[in-house]
């Protein structure tokens, strides 16, 4: 049996890292369970809470062994630091086991299904607007296309585009996405920032090519209205590597959440708002697959 063992999971192609997106839920556990003893709630609640924060440090446990194991870690080495026997070790964190456990978990955690577009307090919004017409506006720019021209050819009029450039105004969709075909964009690339401006919340849990096409095309947006289209977003000290946001904003990788968030912060974004998207494609993939296509968003197409 052990031999057996072995070679199974010398076949696996372990997934991307599952710690970072896990330890953040028992961040969010934790806090939700010291507001609650700020507010001074009955014993029953603080009890369910702490129990909660308990099963999900079950979870980092599972999900960092996991992430060593998929970086070479051999087992004696995880029971040596985990302080348990190698039988054990094994027992508890074996791929099998690992992943029944966090396809248990997705489940557990998975929010009911809501209606398609749901509307969000207009909190923040204009600053939403005027990223999109930013992004919009800097299109037109970088493919030299006149305002006056781009709005003849979508059908709208010159001062309700203007309205847009400047963030007074979100138009529908489809408005949106004839004035981004127009000026030779790719409308997937904007739909984000337009919701985010309209106030919309998307759908939980989608195929996983509508995830990560979600996912590339928010960070695409983003990169629009940061008004940089070449690739790199001014990287810093800190930053993220050339190689591994090349990656990223082609689509043909979805990076560890720490590297998601200084990206989306060197971009000028909100990582919070983009955080939705990017555990989408890892429910997504934990559920269906064990590893990431290829091809990045092209490599997913048919995907469930």
């Amino acid at each position: 049996m052990r031999s057996r063992e072995r070679s199974e999971e010398s076949a696996v192609v372990y997934s991307p890292r599952w710690g970072p997106g896990v330890a953040h839920r028992v961040q969010v556990l934790a806090a939700e369970l010291v507001e609650a003893e700020h507010r001074e709630t009955d014993l029953q609640e603080l009890v369910e809470r702490a129990l909660a924060v308990g099963v999900e440090v079950e979870h980092y446990l599972g999900a960092a062994v996991h992430d060593a194991r998929a970086q070479g870690t051999s087992w004696s080495e995880v029971a040596r630091q985990a302080r348990v026997s190698e039988a054990t070790a094994r027992a508890k964190w074996g791929p099998r086991t690992l992943r029944r456990q966090m396809r248990h978990r997705a489940r557990q955690t998975a929010v009911p299904a809501a209606p398609p577009v749901e509307v969000r307090p207009p909190t923040g919004l204009s600053e939403h607007r005027h990223r999109l017409g930013a992004a919009v506006s800097f299109l037109l720019r970088a493919q030299d296309k006149a305002l006056q021209t781009v709005a003849q050819e979508a059908g709208v009029s010159a001062s309700s585009l203007s309205r847009l450039l400047a963030g007074q105004r979100v138009p529908d969709w489809p408005t949106v996405f004839t004035v981004v075909t127009a000026a030779g964009g790719r409308p997937e690339e904007f739909r984000l920032l337009w919701e985010w401006a309209r106030g919309h919340r998307q759908p939980t849990r989608r195929s996983a090519t509508a995830s990560l096409t979600r996912f590339h095309g928010a960070l695409r947006g983003l990169q629009w209205a940061a008004g940089r289209a070449d690739g790199r977003p001014g990287t810093h000290d800190g930053g993220v590597e050339d190689d591994t946001l090349a990656a990223a904003l082609s689509g043909e990788l979805v990076p560890d959440w720490a590297t998601t968030h200084e990206l989306v912060h060197q971009l000028g974004g909100n990582p919070e708002q983009v955080r939705p998207l990017w555990e989408d494609v890892q429910y997504t993939f934990l559920l269906a697959h064990d590893f990431f296509p290829d091809l990045g968003v092209r490599g997913a197409k048919g995907l469930i």
